[in-house]
């Protein structure tokens, strides 16, 4: 057994998504307070009774704290199933492994459930807003194809890999996404992909794949704008369902009444 595969037996696991949490020192981002937004988007997600694994797609720190990290581990830590963690743009890899590492929160990159596997990549490319697949996580989607040939795979990242049609976030994308179109052609055990940065509920297709990008637990981008522009729908998640047959059902869930109202603040993010 691989000691580095988390390995799970659901037939069709539920998975709740959290992104771009930002959490920090200080609390708030462009008027929004990040701890109260994603205690809210928590205690939303408690309508779900049988999760079996939380994603936590990147950007858990605004500002590279220990402070950021270990809210995080404080809220995530005596959950009753997995909580899997990647690295945002704007995280400390080293910090989110040495504090992330504790309770329900596992480093492990690889899941495995009954029909489904889950590879969690590092787009990170530090220092910088935009991300990378590199070679080493290229060839581990094809080596996690040949491991487990009759398992559906699904793919987790931070940064987004088709072209979001805002001119301001496709600057801040995953860099060489032709190269991950071309590995993930090879690999028709390739079902999904889930992902964060946007700060916006993404459900499209390219070539056959599911590509999935949640809301964030704090501030939210308009979609299709030349310039950075803020939104004002309300914090959330994605629920996940993998169903045996490859397909994934799924829904965006979002806090009610309009509390969490954004400031602009082009400095602040």
């Amino acid at each position: 057994m691989n000691k580095d595969i988390l390995q799970l037996r659901q037939a069709n696991p539920q998975i709740l998504q959290f992104t771009d949490l930002h959490l920090s020192k200080n609390d708030e981002l462009m008027g929004i307070n990040c701890d109260e937004s994603f205690a809210a988007v928590k205690a939303l997600s408690s309508q779900y009774h049988h999760i079996d694994l939380t994603l936590i797609t990147g950007d858990i720190s605004q500002d590279h704290s220990e402070a950021s990290y270990y809210k995080c581990a404080e809220i995530f830590r005596y959950q009753n199933h997995p909580v899997a963690w990647i690295t945002g743009n704007h995280d400390d890899n080293e910090l989110q492994k040495e504090i992330l590492s504790i309770g329900a929160l596992t480093p492990k990159k690889r899941i495995l459930f009954r029909h489904w596997q889950l590879l969690l990549l590092n787009t990170q490319i530090p220092g910088i807003v935009c991300g990378e697949v590199n070679d080493d996580e290229l060839a581990s989607i094809e080596q996690a194809a040949l491991d487990y040939p009759n398992h559906h795979l699904l793919i987790v990242m931070h940064h987004h890999p088709i072209p979001m049609n805002s001119e301001w976030i496709d600057k801040h994308c995953l860099n060489n996404q032709q190269a991950l179109w071309e590995t993930i052609d090879k690999v028709p055990q390739v079902k999904g992909i889930v992902f964060g940065h946007v700060h916006q509920s993404v459900d499209a297709v390219k070539n056959g794949v599911r590509i999935l990008g949640a809301p964030s637990t704090s501030v939210q981008f308009s979609p299709l704008k030349k310039e950075f522009t803020i939104d004002k729908q309300q914090p959330g998640f994605r629920f996940m369902e993998l169903l045996a047959n490859g397909t994934i059902k799924t829904k965006v869930h979002r806090v009610a009444d309009n509390k969490f109202m954004p400031t602009y603040d082009p400095a602040g993010y």
